[in-house]
């Protein structure tokens, strides 16, 4: 072939040196503005105090390439995930392919060595022009989205419609600026670009000369160059930054178990008791400030939200966001962020979930929290006397803690003894202990263990494990009962740790380390699952019966575990399990974690009977659960719907052990 037809970029074609000139000196200034307006931001983030967020690089790399680059967590909506999807994909390309070109004509060419030629160049138009294309697709279905679909999490502002006509306007015009070289030079590889060449056939087919092709082509030129830098310096200074700061939050991203909340250190001599200044959040959390797309996931998904509290989980970030960058003497407590949209979170971490940004929107409230309630002493009136309780007789109700393993009697339980080990220790919880309800939970939960010849036991000293004080920001009686509980604990030997409250699973397993109580913690649906995996378990007892499952935000969405309740209720002959729309990772809070089981939280609607009219259109005669809290909730609400007759809700202990032979 000879080497005039060997396929090349030919990256000045019909442009005078004056404008490679202009250019050139367009790009220095825009660089420049734009290097001066990320300086600004990164300035702002370092004024918070230092976190530690550079550990596990290879498992934070791995995060960004999966959620950053393929976009997974975007993707789990399939409209708005496939359109940010093909926007997100587009625009990398097509920065990539601009970086080749540059690279091939100021760095390689100079050395004699063409870089866009030959094959590798056919692929680089083909992949432009594909990729172009689903770029100005991405945006067709943005704006019919934002502005004829009009979900209520997404505000149809002027703003957003005019970045999204800057793209296309940039995308556009480089299709333009394609079509009318290829119209004008027409080489065999023309079809490689099979959109710029379209689009040059038809400037052909209309008649444009090859004088008035030249003339578009120029004056496109600059424009498209003109428009291209303008919108590079206003990155840092837009909405735009999230192609910066989005990706970074992902590589940031926590990584320690999700349900682990950072202790207040020496919480005794320790000055800032939570938050109530912008500098006393750390880099990392003004960083997720600037990191938010208001995309409204997080509100699409939040409980609290969805009851009609005061709470907006995007509100929140998008307050102290425009409270960082334009500080106007405000006080972030009353005057920006109210304490009942705080109160009204149940930290159930279904915005966490949703949000493809990564942003710790959950420890960001629970700090605010533990202004309120640590240096201001204002926690709700019922959560206040909870408290209480559990500082003086180590449970919620103020019970009296001889009468902790009251609901042991008649079943010979044995007690934890020094000096003796047994494989499991069961840890009651609260609820499972004083509550007459969730009392037949513990019951069915001993019958279980005996039924499959489990070593177990008590601990007489068992108290409160502290959730939720942690949770409602009343952080030094979390520590105390924590602290307590550790000391304790050591004094046994045992294997494991068993427990049926997902609260005290997660505490337990995922903070009581932070206090040298290192444990292996089993939640009571896996052991069962595993006993019944295993034929230890023999049900034989048939409940021909549509079941649906409940999923503990604690148990679920905060340690991963959705299978195995699924499979001891598929292990009872008969029953049929049907899942309501909302499962999973994306379940449905029952609304009394994050303290709520202790106070009352006004809203529109409640939380719990709005899940119990999801599981009523399932037409399921039971709901399962696996935590008391849910349990507790779900009953509620379905006493309040009027529906005790034809709904039940049932525990999977319970469940499993009625179906024993």
């Amino acid at each position: 072939m000879p080497v005039s037809d060997v396929p090349f970029r030919d990256t000045f074609w019909n442009v005078p040196g004056w404008t490679q000139f202009l250019l050139y000196t367009l790009s220095i200034v825009a660089i420049g503005v734009f290097a001066l307006g990320l300086w600004r931001r990164v300035a702002l983030w370092r004024e918070g105090k230092p976190e530690n967020r550079f550990d596990r690089r290879s498992e934070r790399l791995g995060m960004l390439v999966r959620h950053g680059v393929l976009q997974a967590r975007t993707l789990t909506q399939r409209y708005p995930g496939v359109m940010h999807a093909l926007m997100f994909w587009g625009f990398g390309v097509l920065f990539l392919g601009t970086v080749l070109a540059t690279i091939d004509y100021d760095i390689t060419l100079p050395l004699g060595f063409k870089l866009l030629r030959g094959p590798f160049y056919l692929l680089y138009e083909l992949s432009l022009d594909l990729f172009g294309l689903f770029f100005v697709v991405g945006l067709a279905l943005a704006l019919w989205r934002r502005f004829v679909l009009r979900p209520a999490r997404i505000d149809p502002t002027p703003h957003f419609a005019a970045i999204l006509a800057l793209l296309l306007v940039i995308n556009v015009t480089g299709f333009v600026l394609e079509a009318c070289r290829l119209a004008v030079v027409r080489p065999w590889w023309g079809p490689w670009s099979p959109v710029g060449w379209g689009l040059g056939q038809a400037f052909l087919a209309l008649g444009l000369t090859e004088p008035a092709l030249r003339g578009l082509h120029l004056g496109t030129w600059i424009f498209h160059f003109v428009v291209s830098f303008a919108f590079i310096a206003l990155i840092p200074y837009s909405y735009f930054i999230h192609l910066l700061t989005t990706p970074l939050n992902i590589y940031f991203a926590k990584l320690r178990p999700l349900g682990e909340l950072q202790p207040i250190l020496n919480i005794e001599e320790a000055e800032a008791l939570g938050v109530s200044k912008l500098e006393e959040f750390s880099w990392k959390r003004r960083l997720d400030f600037d990191a938010c797309t208001m995309c409204g996931r997080c509100q699409a998904a939040c409980p609290a939200y969805l009851a009609g509290t005061p709470l907006n989980p995007k509100q929140i970030i998008l307050k102290l966001r425009g409270l960082m960058h334009h500080p106007d003497g405000r006080a972030i407590h009353g005057e920006t962020i109210t304490a009942t949209e705080l109160w009204a979170c149940t930290t159930c971490n279904a915005c966490v979930e949703a949000c493809p940004a990564f942003i710790d929107i959950l420890d960001t409230i629970v700090d605010l929290r533990r202004y309120l309630a640590l240096s201001e002493g204002a926690l709700p009136t019922t959560a206040g006397n909870s408290l209480q309780n559990m500082q003086r007789a180590g449970n919620p109700w103020g019970l009296a803690a001889a009468d902790r393993l009251a609901w042991t009697e008649g079943l010979d339980v044995a007690r934890l003894r020094e000096g003796e080990e047994v494989e499991y220790l069961y840890w009651v919880g609260c609820s499972a202990s004083y509550d007459r309800r969730n009392q037949n939970i513990a019951r069915s939960v001993v019958k279980l263990l005996k039924a499959a010849g489990v070593s177990f036991a008590v601990m007489a000293e068992e108290k409160c494990n502290g959730d939720a004080a942690r949770r409602l920001g009343e952080e030094y009686t979390y520590q105390t009962l924590a602290t307590e509980n550790v000391e304790n604990l050591k004094r046994y030997r045992f294997r494991k740790v068993v427990t049926a409250c997902p609260h005290c699973f997660n505490t337990i397993g995922n903070e009581y380390r932070q206090f040298g109580g290192s444990f292996e913690v089993v939640h009571h649906s896996v052991l069962i699952a595993d006993l019944i995996r295993q034929g230890r378990l023999r049900l034989t007892r048939s409940r021909e019966e549509l079941v649906t499952y409940h999923d503990s935000c604690y148990l679920g969405r905060f340690n991963g575990i959705f299978d195995a309740p699924r499979q001891s209720l598929r292990a009872i002959p008969g029953v049929q399990l049907v899942e309501m729309g909302r499962s999973r990772n994306k379940g449905l809070c029952c609304g009394g974690g994050g303290g709520h089981m202790w106070m009352e939280v006004r809203g529109e609607r409640r939380i719990n009977e709005i899940r119990v009219e999801e599981a009523l259109t399932t037409q399921a005669k039971i709901v399962g659960t696996a935590c008391p809290f849910c349990m507790a909730m779900v009953d509620l609400g379905r006493k309040v719907k009027g529906v005790e007759e034809t709904l039940q809700v049932k525990d999977i202990s319970e469940l499993v052990a009625e179906a024993l032979e």
